[in-house]
């Protein structure tokens, strides 16, 4: 009977202890991603899928920044504690001939928003810019426009890249 009573206080204790708080929901909104749709180049108003795209951090071993997808938007983390990042995209990763083109993104700092204990801080971008290395002929990236400076959510289009 001793050790029920005192396996019920342990338990009670336990789960008296934890709180809304030390779990962040899923659908909370901490630091944004940019998002990147792909379009037609000679129709604009047309997305275009990228067939086998592979998006990985230039200069590290890091293989993957996303997961190869098959749609056309992809969410790209921006790294806070720096003001600009280098991806390369790889159209065609898996085929003979994979093409390479280097993407720079500059950005500024928005400041650090607390959410709460679980979730921590969200940080806001700003100023956005984008480069697409010129390669000549070679780029599969024909063109870029910039559809909205400030990342502060993932529902809207921030770059919109041409092929």
């Amino acid at each position: 009977m001793k050790q029920k009573i005192i396996a019920l206080f342990f338990t009670t204790f336990f789960l008296w202890g934890c709180t809304r708080d030390d779990i962040c929901p899923e659908d909370t909104q901490t630091t944004p991603l940019l998002v990147i749709k792909f379009k037609d180049i000679s129709n604009p108003t047309q997305v275009k899928a990228v067939t086998n795209l592979r998006i990985t951090l230039a200069n590290t071993s890091q293989t993957e920044v996303v997961p190869a997808r098959t749609d056309t938007i992809y969410k790209i983390p921006l790294n806070p504690t720096a003001t600009s990042v280098d991806y390369n995209f790889t159209k065609g990763y898996d085929g003979t001939a994979p093409n390479t083109d280097a993407f720079n993104i500059t950005y500024q700092r928005g400041e650090d928003i607390y959410i709460n204990r679980a979730c921590g801080f969200t940080t806001s971008f700003t100023d956005i810019e984008a480069t697409i290395q010129a390669e000549g002929s070679a780029n599969w990236m024909l063109g870029k426009s910039i559809n909205n400076t400030t990342v502060e959510n993932e529902d809207t289009t921030h770059i919109t890249i041409f092929h």
